[in-house]
């Protein structure tokens, strides 16, 4: 039986004509299945032409996983947007991998600009890129680099020896205590981990997913061996940085009227069970309730959640 709680995607802006780029790069060289779904632009107001471009790391039937893959959804927009500004709320989407060098090699065989993996800190090996658009990708290893054993497969998506996963989708938070209480108590997602890399970094990163596994030190999750088994998990989890050198009166820019004009990242998306859809509309004020199925929400920052059910 499939997880019924679940993030479903992530949703980015393309401009038009960079979407066959956007096929191609996320499709032809990431390796990911392409699907262009027609949708109600009524139910989708992010989505001016009625279309979302789904690419999705797929499980074949002969491969063993109960949980429904997250998705990169993008969306055209003909208007000028922002993918970069000031006081950034989003960040990146996290590609988990076995062997994030072996990506990197293959990589820049097809002319991809990316550097190395290198470690840091107690946080993970990892790189990242940019996506023909410019939106911001990180491929982060399941292991830490002293923990890495190399393996001899290949030929699967980015030169990996078993297929990747979209491990996270990265959004920034001014209040800590006010989001992680809306993402547990709300949405009733769990948090997995916590990161803090130390005085040098003065952030801290909270992992959130839809999931009833316990991590190996759930009695701390700021424990390091909690890192690596919450990459290695099937799942695409939220991932929020909280960083602790902002005033009380800091905003993230995290939506289209916020003074940036309209942003590369519109939300993104979770499939729930009816029960909790209809806990999550009457908890939220301003929820914006479209049918019995559909919802739109905020989070404390002001990103834009979808929330449906089938």
């Amino acid at each position: 039986m499939s997880v019924k709680n679940y993030i479903k995607h992530n949703i980015l802006r393309v401009q038009e004509h960079k979407l066959n780029s956007i096929i191609h790069f996320y499709n032809k060289v990431c390796g990911m299945v392409y699907e262009c779904k027609t949708v109600s632009n009524n139910d989708y107001p992010y989505c001016s032409d009625g279309k979302l471009h789904l690419f999705t790391y797929k499980h074949t039937d002969t491969q063993t996983n109960t949980h429904s893959p997250t998705s990169v959804c993008f969306v055209v927009e003909k208007t000028k947007f922002s993918v970069s500004y000031r006081n950034q709320g989003y960040w990146k989407i996290g590609l988990v991998l076995q062997d994030v060098n072996k990506a990197v090699k293959y990589l820049n065989k097809e002319g991809v600009s990316v550097g190395p993996g290198s470690q840091f800190v107690d946080v993970g090996f990892l790189t990242s890129l940019c996506d023909p658009q410019g939106h911001c990708i990180e491929l982060l290893q399941d292991t830490f680099e002293g923990n890495f054993k190399e393996r001899k497969e290949k030929g699967g998506p980015l030169d990996q020896p078993y297929l990747p996963t979209l491990g996270q989708i990265t959004i920034r938070c001014a209040d800590a205590e006010k989001t992680c209480k809306f993402y547990s108590e709300v949405l009733g997602m769990k948090l997995l981990c916590t990161e803090v890399p130390g005085n040098r970094y003065p952030f801290t990163l909270y992992f959130f997913a839809y999931t009833q596994e316990t991590p190996p030190r759930a009695d701390d999750l700021a424990a390091v061996e909690n890192r690596e088994w919450t990459y290695q998990r099937p799942y695409c989890q939220i991932e929020i940085q909280h960083r602790h050198n902002t005033s009380s009166d800091f905003a993230y820019v995290t939506g289209d009227e916020q003074g940036a004009g309209t942003l590369g990242h519109a939300g993104f998306a979770l499939h729930v069970e009816k029960e909790l859809l209809q806990e999550i509309a009457g908890k939220c004020e301003g929820a914006h309730v479209l049918g019995k199925n559909l919802v739109y929400v905020e989070d404390p920052d002001g990103y834009l959640i979808q929330l449906s059910c089938d």
